[in-house]
């Protein structure tokens, strides 16, 4: 098979290059300047230049395509990102979609793989949902449907079926907020948010370690699969007590808890919209679709990787010093 990635170089996107190509499929990666083309390379795939912006560059980028995948995001790392930062990814989520299901089209590709959130279907109270809710869009997650919609329009006219993963709240190693959230543990400027709204018990929330979900692609594209489906690690877990877990690994301060307004109105609600919003949902209709099986099922075995690892590399160190100075998640 041979893969097109837009976003090779982000968080997801690396993965997706690693993982296809280890699978013995030929993975072309999307590049804007040399870093990406090393970055790209180094990981087995083949760097190619082009805009995410421009159909016509996309489409001489993907030539031969069989699976196309829009795994780009220029999500902000900032917490207090304003309305600018947050156009930005919205831009990558519309226009970026449009061109490369445009380009999909144009080169004949047969699979086209969209990145979405799962908390897009949320609901106000905390309620269990899944791929069949309707969408709760907010400001932030807005532009996410709006993609979700493109993707599957495009497809109704085009020789590509689409398929939409939605994936939890990412974390990794290389993730900048996932260190982001480490540092402030470390220095107990992390509350662990208690109790969501209308009292109905804590918020809940759907992580998913970024190797998983590079994994969930693959799955996704070697079965097949079309329609919506969510990727998310195995059990759900309160943000108390994910929070509590990885400071606990950090051997950081135990955060203190407070209730999900305050956290809002304290930090912001676009900056803390992740761990704020309850996402009761599961990964069995995936699982049961595809042969997908998590290498990191629960936040606890995924949390001691992520800190492992900080601790083999230095990282952890660094973040004790607050020497750190995450990357963008932007790819």
């Amino acid at each position: 098979m041979r893969v097109f990635v837009a976003g090779s170089t982000g968080v997801l996107g690396r993965r997706l290059v690693s993982q296809f190509a280890d699978r013995g499929h030929e993975v072309v990666g999307l590049t804007r300047d040399a870093a990406g083309d090393e970055a790209v390379a180094a990981r087995g795939g083949e760097p190619v230049r082009g805009d995410l912006f421009d159909a016509d560059s996309l489409a001489l980028a993907a030539e031969g395509a069989d699976t196309v995948i829009h795994a780009a995001t220029a999500i902000p790392s900032d917490p207090q990102a304003g309305e600018a930062a947050w156009e930005k990814n919205d831009r990558v989520r519309r226009e970026g979609t449009r061109a490369l299901t445009t380009a999909a089209a144009s080169v004949g590709a047969s699979q086209y793989l969209q990145q979405s959130i799962v908390w897009v279907a949320a609901n106000d109270r905390g309620d269990p949902f899944d791929e069949s809710s309707p969408p709760r869009p907010t400001r932030i997650t807005q532009s996410a449907v709006d993609a979700e919609q493109i993707s599957m329009a495009a497809s109704e006219n085009a020789p590509f079926s689409t398929a939409i993963l939605r994936c939890g709240v990412f974390y990794a190693p290389d993730a900048a907020h996932t260190r982001q959230f480490a540092e402030r543990l470390l220095r107990r400027r992390l509350p662990a948010i208690g109790r969501g709204p209308l009292g109905r018990g804590d918020v809940v929330i759907a992580p998913i370690h970024a190797d998983d979900a590079a994994s969930a692609f693959v799955a996704a594209a070697e079965s097949e699969i079309e329609g919506i489906w969510h990727v998310v690690d195995d059990e759900s877990v309160s943000t108390r007590a994910f929070l509590r877990t990885f400071a606990d690994y950090l051997d950081a301060p135990k955060p203190l808890s407070i209730p999900a307004w305050v956290a809002r109105a304290t930090v912001g609600s676009a900056a803390v919209s992740q761990f704020t919003t309850s996402m009761r949902t599961s990964n069995e209709p995936f699982r049961a679709a595809t042969d997908w099986q998590p290498t990191y099922p629960t936040h606890h075995e995924g949390l001691r990787q992520v800190v492992d690892q900080w601790r083999r590399d230095g990282t952890l160190d660094a973040l004790r010093a607050g020497s750190v100075d995450p990357s963008p998640t932007e790819s």
